[in-house]
């Protein structure tokens, strides 16, 4: 039996929808190189002939042949799912779906020119940014400086680090708030009043007593929860998007899966308080 091949529409729809990466899950290996080299393999789910994987005795050869029937693998994951006891006929067509799903809205190759360009416009932004942060303040003595050199991942450590002066901050102000009624009481010992009288008044008359309780305890508690979950959702939102592009990055990808698992725990512990 000859094997038929794919036509070239066929071909060209499973590029348009393959994001130039190999279908098989988790992997990132393009498909087509910088230099237009076709480095991927075409995959047949049900096997062109007799005696390949999963090959189906009832299929045509314009079935075998089809968009349906294809999906683009490299090398090693095209010989990987040689392994038929794994990965049968539903698996595969279920790696295909959802890798489609994924990248069949996707445009298949960025222009790089573009690119080119954004990347120069976005490198002369940041350094006009540290110039004028470090040489054009209108007050150079109260400046905030900048540091345009972090990484994206420290940028999030130094955002992390101010919530938690704003929660430091916070603690002092109910701290003063719930000491005032015994500075209050001093301060009035040492002028010499009697004291009878404000002794006397019960707590919930004493408009001193507890003041800002509910902002304290419940209101700028929960303001915090808020704002701590927010930013750790766009910490792993971020550096996702980013591994996407950068692959390799050993430290990006560690501070993703600690930045992962920190939402995990959030996402079962972070409750406000009532």
């Amino acid at each position: 039996m000859a094997r038929t091949a794919a036509t070239r529409e066929t071909i060209i729809a499973l590029f348009a929808k393959s994001g130039n990466v190999c279908a098989f899950p988790g992997c990132t290996h393009e498909l087509i190189t910088a230099r237009n080299v076709f480095v991927g393999q075409t995959c047949h789910i049900e096997a062109a002939n007799p005696g390949g994987q999963r090959f189906n005795h009832n299929s045509t050869d314009e079935q075998r042949r089809s968009f349906d029937n294809l999906l683009l693998l490299c090398y090693q994951h095209h010989k990987e799912t040689d392994d038929v006891e794994t990965y049968d006929v539903n698996s595969l067509r279920a790696i295909k779906y959802k890798h489609e799903s994924l990248n069949g809205k996707k445009p298949f190759k960025i222009n790089e020119a573009f690119l080119y360009r954004f990347e120069e416009d976005m490198r002369a932004y940041w350094n006009q940014i540290d110039a004028s942060n470090a040489g054009q303040h209108v007050a150079p003595e109260f400046s905030v400086k900048l540091n345009v050199s972090l990484s994206a991942t420290k940028q999030f450590a130094e955002i992390g680090a101010a919530v938690d002066r704003i929660a430091d901050l916070l603690n002092y102000f109910a701290n003063s708030d719930r000491s005032l009624i015994e500075e209050i009481r001093s301060h009035l010992e040492i002028l010499g009043y009697d004291l009878s009288a404000f002794d006397s008044t019960p707590y919930f008359e004493n408009p001193f007593f507890n003041r800002n309780w509910e902002m304290h305890e419940l209101a700028s508690n929960n303001a915090q929860v808020d704002l701590v979950v927010a930013i750790k959702q766009a910490e792993v939102r971020f550096i996702e998007q980013y591994v996407k592009t950068n692959p390799d990055d050993g430290e990006v990808l560690a501070a993703l899966e600690d930045a992962k698992q920190q939402l995990r725990v959030m996402a079962v512990s972070a409750g406000y308080a009532d």
